[in-house]
């Protein structure tokens, strides 16, 4: 990795952590939009469809994989492995701080959100098989909860 990409992460990570120092864990419901207007700028109405989205962020070296576990009722759970952004992520871990947010996450929540006119929520971001595993839970009325 260059110094420069070095550079970019930090600066990535300290802005994020200045605004948990400020906020607590109520910076990240402040953060659910970033990554979404340059998505949008990409993509433009192919965003609508979470294959697309997927297709071209690792077409783009943003991920190197991700995999969809889908409960259609109730989340989306994906593997993201190889992520560009996982320095920051781990820049987070070494100060003891669950990630705040994950652009490639809000991109998907903005998908989902066109999908079923709610806005989801990201769950706790999770280690797994080398990757991150990143659950959005799906915003519902009481239907969906059976007895």
């Amino acid at each position: 990795m260059s110094i420069l990409e070095n550079f970019k992460d930090e600066l990535i990570f300290e802005v994020q952590k200045e605004f948990w120092d400020e906020r607590g864990k109520g910076a990240r419901y402040r953060l659910t939009r970033l990554g979404v207007a340059f998505i949008k700028e990409q993509l433009g109405d192919k965003v609508k469809d979470k294959e697309n989205i997927k297709k071209w962020l690792v077409e783009n070296g943003f991920c190197k994989e991700v995999t969809f576990i889908e409960d259609k009722e109730i989340s989306l759970t994906m593997l993201v492995k190889g992520c560009c952004l996982k320095p920051v992520k781990e820049s987070f871990i070494k100060k003891n701080i669950a990630p705040l947010s994950c652009p490639i996450a809000n991109m998907f929540m903005y998908n989902l959100e066109l999908e079923t006119g709610l806005a989801p929520e990201l769950l706790p971001i999770e280690e797994e098989d080398g990757g991150c595993k990143i659950t959005l839970a799906k915003m519902a009325s009481s239907d969906v909860v059976k007895p």
